[in-house]
């Protein structure tokens, strides 16, 4: 358990981006309560790396994402212990999880910066993500469906405010859909049918929770939910505050957006207020993963909590 009021950092290695978080344990409860540790979040960062360019559906991390996974650690190093942090640790997701020179990835990290990283199986990715969403989204009775949206894979968790349903994690993150069905710039309505196929292919085990449980609600964390969430509050002239853990929209505002940007090419999308242009190329992607979610469980309500992975780990951290 990290100590009170003692600052740490963890570093979410994804697929595309590496996400660092500085945070702290500070006590906090009513005046004359057994005081308890909670989560302070110092400072976050997000910086495009594409670990898995190349080489994800090769099961490598290739020469040149492994010299840009060590520069962008150096920098993250230099940015936590800017904020005070003190130690640090790496999760590592889908691209470190699969390749097979992934021991070479770790050694070169921990030689090379002194961060210790471990490389999660899929199942404790969902678990960390659940634990992360809870603190920045209030569950209710009725079943929420959780959607993480990463490079080499999506998560799906099925939950409620007392338990844990249903979890699993699937090898179609964005960047290995890119690389096993590239598009035509903008994508055609036959691609986007190619595509949906495909991860109707592989979400059986999905489909089937929800047809079983019903969810009200899809909850989008972190990655592409991130910049979704971005422009459709800038399109209500709700700007996303930095403070702010969540943001809800409908399916509706999803379905407008939605259509708008997959008729738009690649340099459309570049001038879209909230799009970085790390997410550009794989965007669409997402957007079709969504789609098929929420036409399978008739779903018209959503959620995006800026709460993921990497805040699941600190508050296990700290608890």
């Amino acid at each position: 358990m990290d100590p009170v009021n003692t600052r740490a950092a963890i570093i979410d290695l994804g697929t595309n981006t590496f996400d660092l978080l500085v945070y702290e344990a500070v006590q906090r409860g009513p005046v004359g309560a057994v005081l308890h540790p909670v989560l302070s979040v110092v400072h976050s960062v997000e910086v495009p790396v594409f670990l898995g360019r190349g080489g994800i559906e090769n099961r490598m991390i290739t020469p040149d994402a492994m010299e840009r996974g060590m520069a962008t650690l150096h920098r993250l190093k230099e940015i936590a212990q800017a904020h005070g942090a003190d130690r640090i640790r790496g999760f590592g997701t889908s691209a470190l999880r699969h390749a097979r020179n992934a021991n070479v990835f770790v050694q070169r990290a921990l030689d090379g910066t002194g961060i210790p990283i471990s490389i999660i199986s899929g199942n404790e990715e969902a678990d960390l993500i659940l634990e992360g969403v809870r603190q920045a989204i209030p569950f209710t009775k009725k079943p929420a469906l959780v959607m993480d949206i990463g490079g080499g894979s999506i998560e799906f968790i099925l939950a409620t405010d007392k338990a844990l349903m249903w979890k699993h994690s699937f090898e179609i993150g964005a960047t290995r859909l890119r690389e096993r069905i590239p598009i035509t710039d903008p994508i055609t309505v036959e691609e986007e049918a190619r595509i949906a196929a495909h991860l109707d292919d592989r979400l059986g085990p999905l489909y089937a929770i929800i047809e079983r449980h019903e969810p009200h609600m899809l909850i989008g964390s972190a990655g592409s939910f991130d910049s979704l969430a971005t422009m459709i509050s800038v399109e209500q002239g709700i700007p996303v505050q930095a403070e702010l853990r969540s943001f809800e929209f409908s399916a509706l505002a999803f379905d407008d957006l939605k259509e708008r940007l997959q008729r738009m090419d690649r340099s459309e999308r570049l001038k879209q207020p909230g799009l970085p242009e790390y997410r550009v190329d794989t965007l669409p992607y997402a957007l079709i993963a969504i789609d098929r979610v929420l036409c399978a469980g008739g779903i018209r309500e959503l959620a995006w909590s800026r709460y993921a992975l990497k805040e699941g780990a600190a508050v296990r951290a700290i608890s």
